[in-house]
Order: structure tokens, then sequence, then C-alpha cells
């Protein structure tokens, strides 16, 4: 994920954008630079720094840009380059420039002509247009070496605001737009791979297929007599019946008990806890010799005992 960056780090990467692109030119030139006769080793340092500084620029911009490359930031590392390459790239067009120059005084001394007054014209080791490409890409170095002082100055800034606060300041202090949810978002965020944390329910509250969450679901499952047809025969609503739901069967409004509405267990307990208060309910039997029998009295038997009733699916008379 990209790491906003701050107004110094914004600075700092286009001023290495800036060296790539003069590095870019510089290595072409060189190569030119090749092609008109033979040259010294300070022009093959020169080009071999072209591409030595690629992957040292791609560090210095690409870490700071993203989280995922993060754990290789570091503020000493970051000034150990900029201070390295700053002294490479000195080196290096200084060197091409005194290769030039050693060029045209070679061409004075084979010429005769006086010292200080030869030029590009007078180039001993190629033709004149060779000495120009020499020239241009000192002036290419120049600049780079220039770019890179100037992001040596920065690294140098973030060391010491490292080893003073412990954080490198290349991160912008602005909320990131990936980051944010909700109402703080100041972006679309469709194509962003944060999870959104913008629901108003807890961890616990998940919702269900009939839109409410799941305590409610459960609530009704256990108290309930709805079914996704409609209500159960014989049974009253649940809820209100204002509900937004398919049409209910014709039977879904009749109280009645029939077939499919088991009924009579509440009166069976009822009749059964009164029948076991009854005072004759429980009087033992003896035989002709006093000797107990065992079990219940006739109370069962008696005229005036209730007969429970069952626990019935027929409906009607129970």
């Amino acid at each position: 994920m990209r790491i906003p960056q701050s107004y110094i780090q914004k600075c700092k990467v286009v001023a290495h954008v800036f060296q790539v692109l003069f590095i870019f030119v510089s290595g072409c030139i060189t190569i030119a630079v090749f092609t008109k006769g033979s040259t010294g080793g300070a022009s093959k340092y020169f080009f071999a720094l072209c591409f030595l500084s690629l992957p040292a620029l791609i560090y210095l911009v690409m870490v700071p840009m993203w989280s995922r490359a993060s754990r290789f930031a570091n503020a000493y590392a970051f000034l150990a380059l900029d201070a390295l390459y700053t002294i490479f790239w000195f080196a290096a067009f200084v060197s091409v420039a005194v290769w030039n120059t050693a060029g045209i005084r070679d061409g004075e001394k084979e010429k005769k002509i006086k010292d200080g007054d030869g030029n590009c014209s007078t180039f001993a080791p190629g033709p004149e247009d060779m000495c120009t490409l020499s020239r241009a890409t000192v002036g290419l170095g120049a600049v780079v070496f220039i770019f890179f002082g100037i992001t040596t100055a920065v690294s140098a800034y973030y060391l010491v605001k490292f080893r003073k606060e412990g954080i490198l300041p290349y991160e912008s202090k602005e909320v990131n737009p990936h980051h944010a949810s909700g109402e703080t978002a100041a972006k679309d965020n469709a194509w962003s791979a944060e999870i959104e944390n913008g629901r108003d329910s807890d961890d616990e509250d998940r919702r269900t297929e009939r839109g409410g969450n799941q305590e409610e679901d459960e609530y009704a499952l256990l108290h309930s007599t709805e079914t996704d047809e409609g209500r159960h025969p014989g049974r009253p609503l649940s809820w209100g019946d204002n509900r937004f739901r398919d049409p209910v069967p014709p039977y879904a409004h009749d109280d009645n008990a029939n077939a499919l509405s088991p009924g009579g267990y509440e009166e069976y307990r009822r009749d059964a806890g009164a029948g076991a208060q009854h005072p004759d309910a429980f009087q033992p039997r003896y035989d002709e010799g006093g000797y107990d029998l065992g079990g219940q009295g006739e109370y069962n038997n008696a005229p005036h005992a209730p007969q429970p009733q069952g626990y019935s699916f027929t409906g009607g008379d129970r």
C-alpha cells in the first residue's frame, strides 16, 4: 500500500527523478563517445556509474513510498547512499573533465600550438565532436552531483529527526484515505483492499436472512408459532399481521383447534395436579386379614374423580 508522502519527501523524490533523467541522457551520450574513438578509464567509469546508480535510486524512492518495503527503511542507509553517490558522481565528472583537458593539451603539443590556445579541434584522442560530447557528459555529471548533494542534505535532516524523535519524517501527517472508513473517508474506496469497519453493530450482532440480528432470530425460533408458509393452525400470531411477507394460507386466521393443532397438554397437567391434592386420591387397600395390598384406592374409579384428558392429535373433543 502506498504511504502518503510529506512535502519534503516529495521534493526529494522530484530530485531523484531528475537524477534518473540526467543519468539516462549521460549514459546515452557516453555510448556516443565510445563510438568516436578510443577512450580512457574516466569515460568507462562514468558509464559504469550510470548503471550502478539505479539500484540506489530505486531504494531511496521506493522504500519510503510503500508500506511493504518500510521494514527496509533506515535513516543511516538513506544518508550513506546519498553521501556515497555524491562522492562517486563528483569523481566521475571531474575525472572526465580532466581527461578532456589532457586530450586538448596533447593536441596542442602535436600541432605545436601555444599553450592555452587549444580547443576541441585539437583534441588528440579523437575527432572534434568526440570532445564536444565528452564535455556534455561533464556538465550532466555535475548536475547529477548537485542533485545528490541536495538529497544528501535531506537525508541528513531525516537522520537528525530520527535521532531526536525516533521516527522518520518522510510520511505525511495527513490521514491516509485508504485507512479511513465511514464519514472520515475522503475518497471512494471501491477498489481499496481495506476491511470495512464502519458498521454500527458489534462482532456478536450478525445479520440473518430475515433482516434482523442473530439474537432476535434465536428468540423467534424458541417462542414463535410462525413458519415460512404462515402461522401454525389454531395458534395466535407471534407478531403483527402487517409484516411484508408472502400471502398466508387460508387457515392462517382460523383459531379453532383441528388435527394439525395438538392440544390438551396444559389441561392434562392442570387436572392431574388437582387430582393429586384430592383427599381420597391415595387411600390404601387392605385384605380381610388387615394386610396392605399396596397401590392406590378406588379414587380413579370413583364417580367424582375427574378424568384427565390425553394428549390428542385428533382435535375437537378431547
